[in-house]
């Protein structure tokens, strides 16, 4: 089957790709140009409706079989970037007997089914076109350009020594097994171990940039959260008013720091209530709260009780934050920092240190890291594997690097399980 799709953003713009891939790309391009086109050659051409209108004049593109992103043959139409154009061409192509409209990733599954890809390049294809940060864009090129296989490649090379020597020893009686042979075993087993180790921790560092940082704001009414979040994010995206219980719902605002995504969220003044939007206000900012990466506590200096009955988790990675220090001050509090809002006091130091939170959180080094969940899992059971590793039983022992082989070996494997690729697949935008 040939399958064709829009693969640049719709609406409006400059100029717009359609791309065909499969056996009938050829036929289409040459239907729709008049044209027998050649190998990988650009050419300027009017392409037309199968009654012969012109539909609009572009470049058009032809690549052969195994010379192609997909592995297919492609053939691609780049023309002006309007929707009626775009729209016409589309129907054309469906006209073809034999062409259909591509699902999501099809491009991409082609490519993969074609062994133009392994599994960890698909997946970091996928992250690299969602990529919205530097960091984000850094970790999922890693992947894609395959420098995590690399890795694996050089763990399996290691195992698989271990192995020979383990399956050495097999051919000993017990007394007669030369201890050199389980001594490298064991010490090759041992560093691998070590390196997979490092490498599975690099989990929590790239979900973090992947998924970003969530910072919520907490505090009691008339604290000051919708000014602080409206500064945070440098727009008004909250009401500020001097009346208590302005803000009801959960306001949020992503920014980019440092290549990390990061996510401000202004929640509902805690306090008790009998009104019934403020109550749930207050179940929505605890839910919230509970799934947030840094909290920051925002108290008044005026009042006797800054934040309320507010239970503080004074955690490393959370803010205790005193507004209003331009006001007398009516507490025995004592937070990380005391500020202005009104007055712009010290707010420059707040950023600095929630940067030094974010900083702490997620290590932005550059290097190969795990991508998805399904690379984790089977890294978590390779680990498993090898660190219940027991030499004194010889045979066993063998069994059980096969295991762990064969656990790494399936992070890049090709498989036909549709159920894994429909997961994978299904994160692509059609057209891609």
């Amino acid at each position: 089957m040939t399958i064709f799709a829009l693969s640049t953003v719709e609406g409006q713009s400059g100029v717009a790709i359609i791309r065909v891939s499969g056996p009938l790309s050829k036929k289409a391009l040459k239907r729709l140009t008049g044209k027998e086109p050649k190998p990988r050659l650009t050419t300027l051409t009017k392409i037309k409706t199968l009654d012969k209108n012109i539909i609009d004049e572009g470049l058009v593109v032809y690549f052969p079989k195994r010379q192609s992103f997909t592995g297919e043959e492609v053939a691609e139409f780049h023309i002006h970037g309007s929707t009626a154009i775009i729209d016409t061409l589309l129907k054309e192509l469906g006209k073809i007997k034999g062409l259909r409209p591509a699902k999501q990733g099809e491009f991409t599954k082609q490519a993969y089914l074609n062994g133009k890809m392994n599994l960890l390049q698909v997946e970091g294809l996928s992250s690299l076109i969602q990529a919205e940060t530097e960091a984000q864009r850094s970790r999922a090129l890693e992947a894609y350009l395959d420098q995590n296989s690399k890795i694996h490649f050089i763990w399996l090379q290691e195992l698989k020594k271990a192995l020979a020597y383990i399956e050495s020893s097999i051919d000993f009686s017990d007394e007669d097994i030369p201890k050199s042979l389980l001594s490298a075993a064991k010490k090759l087993i041992k560093t691998t171990t070590i390196e997979i180790k490092k490498y599975e921790a690099s989990f929590e560092d790239n979900k973090k940039i992947k998924e970003g940082i969530k910072i919520v704001i907490l505090g009691i009414p008339n604290s000051g959260k919708s000014t602080l979040i409206n500064y945070l994010s440098g727009e008004k995206i909250a009401i500020v008013s001097k009346k208590a219980g302005t803000t009801r719902d959960i306001l949020n605002q992503k920014l980019n720091i440092k290549g990390i995504p990061v996510t401000f969220y202004d929640t509902a003044g805690l306090r008790k209530s009998k009104n019934d939007i403020e109550v749930e206000g207050n179940i929505r900012a605890k839910k919230i709260a509970k799934n947030a990466d840094i909290k920051l506590y925002l108290g008044s200096n005026n009042t006797k009780k800054p934040f309320g009955n507010i239970s503080i988790d004074k955690g490393k990675n959370n803010l205790v934050v005193i507004n209003k220090s331009d006001l007398k001050k009516k507490h025995n509090e004592k937070p990380n920092l005391t500020i202005s809002l009104k007055n712009n006091k010290s707010l420059d130091v707040l950023w600095k240190k929630i940067n030094e939170k974010i900083k702490s959180l997620v290590n932005t080094s550059s290097g190969p890291g795990i991508t998805s969940e399904r690379e984790y899992a089977h890294i978590l059971k390779s680990i498993e594997i090898l660190e219940n590793i027991n030499l004194k039983d010889i045979s066993l022992t063998a069994e059980d690097i096969r295991a762990a082989i064969n656990e790494i070996s399936e992070i890049t494997k090709k498989t036909d399980n549709e159920d894994i690729l429909d997961i994978i697949f299904n994160e692509f935008c059609i057209g891609k």
